[in-house]
């Protein structure tokens, strides 16, 4: 074969069934089947395609939903994202440090408990003496083997003699009751809890009173305190750039979400410094200070009880809000 048939033939176009086997690699063998209905559907079809393609980009003309060109960050997610950001900012206001004093009140004494004790062994003796000496009056209270039923010469009911005040005076072997009446009192120790709050941005107004404490009890507790003041001041310019990454960046969709990608990033932080903090609890420190003057809840020496004990919920909000916006980071 010489080189112009050579060249004549790659100038040939290929057949529609060619074309057809190659883009399918086998998936539809054969003859392919027409894929309209009717040149009226063809043609419908066409213009619809021509129209879209005038509107949109070219991916939009070859499908009417195409997730290739879908926003990765719409609308609503900004919105949420935004809540979140304000959500870290106003945590700083809120209640980031608490301890608290035990305050033991004045002792009250509770209600008086009486109890009476019957002296039964009295009773029985006195009335066993009374029957033994033939008296009127211990015959009258001696209590026959069954009671519930009369003797056989009496016709009428059984009857109980009361004895009299005279005859009780009077009678020195009368049958005497016994009784014992015991008062308790038991003192009650009551205590309640007078709580010291700091919030977040309150905590820079207090480094000459607390701070001093805190920096002056040996080198793990002076990194915590620095820790948590550079994740204090993370927690108001990341959320700030955050929020301008949302709704201040330009240009287009694409460029825009890899930007605010990179931005997103950054909420990383508040939580690495955090988990910094508790790994350095566990290392320990003593206090410089006798603890008991200041607060009761913080222990008798430093670890990750009394770290965990003083953060209080504002803390764990800002947290929570940096991870909701660190992971659409990650789903960018």
């Amino acid at each position: 074969m010489t080189e112009a048939d050579k060249k004549d033939k790659s100038l040939e176009r290929i057949t529609d069934k060619q074309r057809f086997k190659y883009i399918g690699f086998e998936v539809f063998p054969g003859k392919p089947k027409e894929m309209f209905k009717s040149d009226a559907e063809r043609e419908k079809t066409v213009e619809a395609v021509r129209a879209r393609r005038a509107k949109r980009e070219a991916l939009h003309a070859l499908r009417e939903e195409c997730t290739l060109l879908e926003e990765r960050v719409s609308f609503s997610d900004r919105v949420i994202l935004g809540v979140a950001c304000l959500a870290m900012i106003v945590s700083l206001f809120t209640p980031w440090y608490s301890a608290y004093n035990e305050i033991e009140e004045t002792a009250q004494a509770a209600e008086p408990a009486e109890e009476v004790v019957s002296d039964s062994s009295l009773v029985s003796d006195s009335a066993a003496f009374a029957m033994g000496e033939g008296d009127s009056l211990g015959a009258a209270l001696a209590v026959s083997p069954d009671m519930s039923q009369p003797s056989e010469t009496d016709t009428t009911s059984p009857t109980t003699v009361e004895p009299t005040a005279e005859e009780l005076g009077s009678d020195p072997y009368a049958q005497v009751s016994a009784e014992e009446v015991i008062h308790g009192y038991v003192a009650k120790k009551r205590t309640h809890k007078e709580y010291k709050r700091l919030s977040g941005i309150g905590s820079f107004a207090a480094l000459g009173s607390v701070g001093s404490l805190v920096f002056s009890s040996g080198v793990v507790l002076v990194l915590t305190g620095v820790l948590f003041l550079a994740m204090t001041l993370v927690c108001l310019v990341v959320p700030l750039y955050t929020l301008y990454g949302l709704f201040g960046l330009k240009g287009n969709p694409d460029s825009r979400a890899l930007r605010l990608k990179q931005l997103l990033r950054l909420n990383w932080l508040p939580l690495g410094l955090f988990l910094a903090g508790v790994m350095l609890s566990f290392i320990g420190a003593e206090y410089s200070f006798d603890p008991a003057v200041y607060f009761t809840s913080i222990g008798e020496s430093y670890g990750p009880g009394a770290l965990l004990d003083t953060l209080s919920w504002g803390v764990y909000i800002s947290i929570g809000a940096s991870i909701m916006l660190a992971v659409k980071g990650v789903e960018i």
